[in-house]
């Protein structure tokens, strides 16, 4: 797995790495708190239905976001 740059400790990089020898997950994500990251986060729960957007008109910017997007 390749690791960030940006993280530069050995306790979490070695953590990290053993919990994905462990776990086998099928891919890692490191969050880096950028603006794309919110952008294709938020674009991701728009599409589930886990967060909608509210009337434009009424509420400018603003969306409902929900836990179990099944409740409606």
């Amino acid at each position: 797995m390749d690791l960030p740059n940006y993280v530069k400790n050995d306790k979490l990089r070695n953590w990290v790495q053993e919990m994905v020898t462990l776990c086998k997950p099928e891919e890692v994500h490191w969050c880096d708190g950028s603006e794309r990251e919110y952008d294709d986060m938020f674009g991701l729960m728009l599409k589930s239905g886990t967060a909608i957007r509210l009337n434009e008109k009424k509420r400018p910017n603003s969306y409902l976001v929900r836990s179990d997007p099944r409740s409606s």
